[in-house]
C-alpha cells in the first residue's frame, strides 16, 4: 500500500459530511465495492475534499448491509458545495441522481462543522471507525465543544485510537463523534475484523467528557468496519488514490462493466 500525503497530528479541516444508509440486497458485495470505486473516480475530485472512510456494518437482526461514507472537508463552502453536487448533479446512471438511487434504502446525510479532528496513526492503519450522534435541546455553542475537545482529544490518545473527530450541526441540533481504531490481533484475517469491530463497540463512548451544559441525547451509535478509504490527497501526490482495509475478508474492486455497476 503507498499511501502519501497524510500527516499525523491536527487536521485542519473545517468541515464534514456523513451519510448513512441500506443497501438493497440484489447488488452483491463485489458490485456494491466495484460501484464504489466507479464513484469515487466522479466524487473524490470535487474541492476540498481530504479523505473518506466508506463504513459497512451487517444488520444484526436482517443482515442487510448498511453503509454510506465519513467525509472531511477543508472548508464549510466546500462541503455545501459536495452535499449540492451529489443532490442536483451527479447521475452515476443516466437521469437518476446520486442520492436518489433506487438500490439506497432510507439515506441518512448531514453536513458537519469541525469543533476539532486528530490522527494519531498514519491513514493505512485505519480499519474499523465508531459514529455516534447526539441531539441537543438546550443551546450548545460552538465554544462550549471547543472547550471539551482537549479532553476528548486526549482521552482518545490514550485509549489508543488512531483517530478522534468531533463534529456540530447547529441548525440540526446535534453533535457527532467519530472515532477509528486500527486493526486489533486475531489468528485470522476475519477474526481480527471481528475483535477490531467489537472492540470498538464495546468502547466507553468519548461522550462521557459531554458536560452538564450540552445535555445531550444519543439517537445514532454505529461501529463500522472501514471498506475502502478515498485518498484524494494521495491520489494528487502520485501515491495509491483508494486503499480496502478489510480486504481478504472482503473483496477488491473489479474492472467495471455496465453490467456489475447497473445490476
Amino acid at each position: 500500500m503507498n499511501v502519501i500525503g497524510y500527516e499525523t497530528g491536527p487536521i485542519t479541516c473545517r468541515a464534514a459530511f456523513t451519510a448513512d444508509f441500506e443497501m438493497a440486497a440484489g447488488l452483491s458485495l463485489q458490485q456494491i465495492i466495484t460501484n464504489l470505486e466507479v464513484g469515487r473516480k466522479m466524487m473524490d475530485v470535487r474541492p476540498g475534499m481530504r479523505h473518506k472512510y466508506t463504513p459497512l456494518r451487517f444488520d444484526p437482526a436482517t443482515g442487510m448491509r448498511q453503509i454510506g461514507g465519513r467525509y472531511l472537508f477543508d472548508t464549510w463552502e466546500n462541503v455545501v458545495d459536495y452535499l449540492r453536487f451529489t443532490s442536483e448533479e451527479l447521475e452515476l446512471e443516466p437521469g437518476v441522481k446520486f442520492w436518489d438511487r433506487p438500490f439506497f434504502i432510507g439515506v441518512d446525510k448531514y453536513a458537519w462543522h469541525v469543533i476539532g479532528a486528530h490522527d494519531f496513526t498514519p491513514m493505512p492503519t485505519h480499519y474499523a471507525h465508531r459514529f455516534e450522534r447526539f441531539a441537543y435541546v438546550n443551546h450548545v455553542s460552538a465554544a462550549i465543544l471547543q472547550a471539551l475537545w482537549p479532553s476528548i482529544r486526549e482521552t482518545a490518545k490514550i485509549a489508543h485510537l488512531s483517530s478522534v473527530w468531533l463534529l456540530h450541526q447547529p441548525d440540526k441540533r446535534q453533535i457527532g463523534l467519530l472515532t477509528v481504531v486500527a486493526q486489533q490481533r486475531g489468528s485470522s484475517a476475519a477474526e481480527r475484523a471481528s475483535e477490531s469491530l467489537l472492540g470498538l463497540e464495546r468502547m466507553e463512548s468519548l461522550s462521557r467528557h459531554f458536560t452538564q451544559p450540552v445535555q445531550a441525547r444519543k439517537i445514532f451509535d454505529r461501529t463500522s468496519l472501514n471498506l475502502s478509504l478515498w485518498l484524494p490527497w494521495s491520489r494528487r501526490a502520485g501515491g495509491d488514490p483508494a486503499a480496502f482495509p478489510t480486504f481478504p475478508v472482503h473483496p477488491l474492486p473489479q474492472p467495471a462493466t455496465e453490467t456489475n455497476i447497473n445490476a
